[in-house]
């Protein structure tokens, strides 16, 4: 596994997703489920990790 890439995606995720305030508000007024798969599909930051995870 390439650790470069892990070290990545956990500077993102710790940057960015921790207190996303958008995430919090998809969960929030719709679900868990909602507020994941937006993440993944529409956030910039979400799809930057998703192609930093294809690379795995």
């Amino acid at each position: 596994m390439n650790t470069e890439v892990l070290k990545k995606i956990t500077t993102l995720e710790t940057r960015f997703c921790k207190n996303c305030p958008l995430k919090e508000f998809n969960r929030d007024k719709y679900s868990k489920t909602y507020a994941h798969h937006f993440c993944i599909n529409e956030c910039s930051v979400g799809i930057t990790i998703k192609s930093h995870g294809n690379n795995l």
